[in-house]
């Protein structure tokens, strides 16, 4: 009896994780679980300030928004489609007491409002980043910057990337403002 609970629970565990692994795929983003030393490096590498808007597409476990939030004092909002990792980033949040300071949504970023966004970080592929440019540009702040992680934005020039070349800064401001002689 204990071993059919027990074997029960495993293939429960088992589905679970290889739905968390496999259905975004179908949504453009599969979830690959960034490592620490990744995660200070993208933070460092936005150069965040304090009260900043800080919004991760795709936030998965939310452990970049708890990172950012945690290091530099910002307001971290993510959103999410599957609500197995949206469940486990508001149970991490809730633990490190960031409640006040992060806010994980269940929703589908291809249709999420980013215009309060300071500062928007995507780990997407190349297919999702295409599905959501030049689009949201319309939707963002003229100041807001963008920070991709992996995959560059088609069709617009990075503002900065990193010796590995696996991390793009985009910032908006540039080629989007209009002087006072246009």
């Amino acid at each position: 009896m204990m071993v059919t609970i027990f074997s029960s629970l495993v293939l429960i565990f088992f589905i679970l994780l290889a739905g968390m692994a496999i259905i975004p795929v179908f949504f453009g983003a599969p979830w690959h679980p960034l490592s620490d030393k990744n995660i200070n490096r993208i933070i460092k590498f936005a150069d965040l300030n304090p009260g900043e808007n800080f919004y991760d597409l795709g936030s998965g476990d939310g452990r970049v928004l708890i990172a950012a939030s945690r290091k530099r004092f910002i307001h971290g909002v993510g959103v999410e489609i599957d609500p197995i990792k949206v469940w486990l980033s508001r149970y991490f949040v809730i633990t490190k007491k960031l409640t006040d300071k992060v806010c994980i949504h269940r929703g589908n970023m291809f249709n999420f409002d980013v215009s309060e966004a300071d500062v928007l970080y995507l780990y997407l592929t190349h297919q999702a980043l295409d599905r959501l440019f030049p689009e949201i540009l319309e939707q963002m702040k003229p100041s807001a910057r963008i920070i991709c992680y992996r995959f560059c934005i088609r069709n617009l020039e990075p503002t900065k990337v990193n010796n590995d070349k696996n991390l793009f800064l985009y910032n908006l401001n540039k080629g989007r403002t209009v002087n006072e002689y246009s």
